[in-house]
């Protein structure tokens, strides 16, 4: 299952974690984090799978173009159309323009991003990983996370006149009991077609949620995933995440931004939240200052 929930979309990092060295405010947190990502073996049909952040240009240059492979190659590189006699002269085109210019000057443009957010996003909440087999050195999936404004539930409080209305934190009354705070999201999810099913996407996704929770102390993550993209609805679903509901008791929407072959724009996609183990349901005393 190859998930990419939103093409390829930009987080807005507020506060993020360096997908190399992925340091935090704790003290001394390179020994949980090596506990979590470098040591990382999960049994995955005949192999191990190792996810660790990329610790070198190749890792880089592999996602690249794993990337590159799975969100911005034409349709006509799949091999059900790529085989068909029905087609289209304009597919074999765009793959022939594909082959030539587009995806070099792609994976250029991917490698230089992800390379150049690893440095500024240094010490911030923000993380790379990508999966190795053991009997492979070539990256076989990857996951990206950062931090972006999220619905978050206020604590119930009472006023001081006995209204009954919600106070948020503040003291300012709100009939909505969410409030915007920057959380734990999943920008991007994608497993090379070769290596689909073995468990790889459900194993980084995994990996995200043991950062979320036990290194930024997070008690949510969440995701953006187009409705048109049932496979990615179906995996987080399965893997416990629920699509949220708005005002009016429809699935809550919003905008989020999508690079394809260096082009972004914003489309709507659902909102998903799952809350982390460990952490208590219900509302969630959310601190003046995030």
């Amino acid at each position: 299952l190859a998930v990419a929930m939103n093409d390829r979309c930009p987080l807005t990092s507020d506060s993020s974690v360096d997908g190399m060295s992925l340091p935090t405010r704790e003290a001394n947190p390179h020994h949980r984090l090596m506990l979590f990502l470098l040591c990382a073996f999960s049994a995955h049909s005949a192999s191990a799978l190792i996810i660790s952040p990329p610790s070198s240009s190749r890792d880089y240059q592999q996602l690249s173009s794993l990337l590159a492979s799975i969100f911005d190659a034409p349709a006509g590189l799949n091999p059900k159309v790529k085989n068909s006699r029905q087609q289209s002269l304009k597919s074999k085109i765009e793959v022939l323009q594909w082959n030539i210019i587009e995806k070099s000057l792609t994976e250029e443009y991917t490698y230089k991003r992800y390379t150049s957010n690893a440095r500024r996003m240094r010490g911030k909440k923000y993380c790379v990983l990508v999966a190795k087999e053991c009997n492979e050195e070539s990256v076989v999936g990857l996951v990206e996370m950062g931090m972006s404004l999220c619905p978050v539930p206020l604590h119930r409080m009472h006023s001081c006149s006995g209204d009954g209305n919600d106070v948020n934190n503040n003291g300012l009354t709100t009939n909505n009991r969410n409030v915007l705070r920057p959380q734990p999201t999943v920008g991007v999810l994608c497993v090379n077609p070769t290596h689909q099913k073995k468990g790889i996407a459900q194993a980084l996704i995994g990996k995200c949620e043991e950062v979320a929770s036990e290194v930024w102390r997070g008690q949510f993550i969440f995701v953006d995933v187009e409705p048109s993209n049932q496979n990615a609805l179906t995996f987080f679903e399965k893997c416990g995440y629920d699509v949220m509901v708005d005002e009016f008791g429809g699935a809550r929407m919003r905008n989020a931004e999508v690079s394809k072959r260096r082009v972004t724009e914003a489309r709507p996609h659902y909102l998903l939240r799952k809350i982390l183990t460990g952490t208590m349901s219900g509302e969630i005393v959310v601190p003046d200052i995030y």
